[in-house]
């Protein structure tokens, strides 16, 4: 069971029908998307509790459920194993390396989701795990990309194994992420706020890129960086067809 805070997140959850039980502050059931996301719950016969501002407070983990909170039922187990099972060729997974802060991995989620990745590693220690506040920033988004834990390197391994290549994105690179094919087959390992990729993770990737800085910093905050390369992977994509 996971708690759902904030409209947009909560009805993305309605639409796919996992929400078991909203919980509505008084006062906002006037409010149109709230409307909306209560019509949907007498439709479909979800339970709605009506509580007091003061009681939503304190369920609330992140301090912006605007109104709503919702809780869903999720049993889908993924694994890199399903997911290679259920995809096709051109493949594209997101390898995460100790991204700590849980408003990046949110926000890396939800620019997946739009860019139609398949799923994204994380390592089962260093790393934001899927909680509120990543259910939140990602907008909905967690409930549409699979994410789970798992041993980094045995899942490089079955990759490589798989014909899938890895990619990494690292100020160490040396050719631009532009200059590199990103079509088919592919993994972006990108690295935690504060280390970057992991040398010995990244000894084991096929190439490593870099997104070139016109200003005085050298690298991107890891959630820009990673919709900077997957969005040019969709334009090498559209340009491919």
């Amino acid at each position: 069971m996971i708690q759902l805070e904030g409209r947009n997140p909560v009805h993305e959850a309605m639409k796919q029908g996992t929400v078991t039980l909203l919980k509505v502050e008084r006062g906002s059931e006037t409010e149109v998307k709230i409307k909306v996301i209560l019509d949907i719950a007498r439709k479909t016969g979800i339970p709605v509790q009506m509580v007091k501002k003061r009681q939503m407070e304190r369920l609330s983990v992140t301090g912006r459920y605007q109104g709503i909170i919702g809780y869903a039922q999720t049993d889908a187990q993924w694994s890199l194993g399903k997911v290679l099972q259920e995809t096709g060729r051109d493949l594209c997974v997101m390898i995460l390396d100790e991204v700590q802060d849980p408003h990046n991995l949110g926000a890396i989620i939800r620019t997946s989701e739009g860019a139609g990745i398949d799923g994204i590693a994380i390592p089962k220690r260093g790393s934001a795990k899927l909680s509120e506040t990543v259910h939140r920033v990602s907008m909905g988004g967690s409930l549409h990309v699979p994410v789970w834990q798992t041993n980094l390197y045995p899942a490089i391994k079955m990759l490589k194994d798989d014909g899938v290549r890895l990619i990494a994105i690292d100020a160490s690179g040396q050719k631009p992420y532009y200059d590199e094919d990103l079509t088919g087959a592919v993994a972006f390992v990108l690295g935690g706020e504060s280390k970057g990729v992991n040398p010995t993770l990244m000894s084991k990737c096929d190439k490593t890129v870099h997104i070139p800085m016109m200003g005085k910093l050298e690298s991107l905050n890891v959630s820009v960086a990673a919709a900077v390369v997957l969005y040019e992977r969709v334009r090498q994509m559209a340009q491919r067809k």
